[in-house]
């Protein structure tokens, strides 16, 4: 029951993501990341929805769930200069469409993004330097 309540949260969250990922963050040989400006929280610590959009399919280490795309909840520390991620949803199509196959909503350690990585470019993103 709680599990499904998470479920619904999730889903009626990812659902009110703006989606319409028109600001590029990054791109790797795999795959492009777009940002949702509307969902960019300034705080202490900072948060935002990233799509990361896969040019070919996708298999998690820990499962079998295959996807084309995901949604992940970052936040960063701009003091620390550490990021993570909080809250995870993969999808079955391009551009975080189709169904929703997985979520996760465990954090990740705090770490210093590599350099010239997609998360660095979040970080960048999150921690705009003045």
């Amino acid at each position: 029951m709680f599990k499904s309540a998470i479920l619904l949260g999730l889903f009626s969250v990812s659902c009110g993501v703006h989606a319409e990922w028109d600001v590029p963050i990054a791109a790797t040989t795999e795959a492009k990341y777009y940002a949702d400006p509307e969902t960019k929280r300034s705080a202490v610590i900072p948060s935002v929805w990233i799509l990361a959009d896969y040019d070919h399919l996708q298999q998690r280490d820990d499962d079998s769930v295959k996807h084309l795309s995901v949604k992940m909840l970052n936040e960063a520390d701009c003091v620390a200069g550490k990021i993570r991620m909080v809250s995870s949803i993969y999808y079955s199509l391009a551009m975080g469409k189709g169904d929703a196959l997985s979520f996760s909503t465990f954090a990740t350690e705090w770490s210093h993004p590599a350099s010239r990585s997609p998360s660095a470019s979040i970080f960048a993103y999150l921690c705009p330097r003045k």
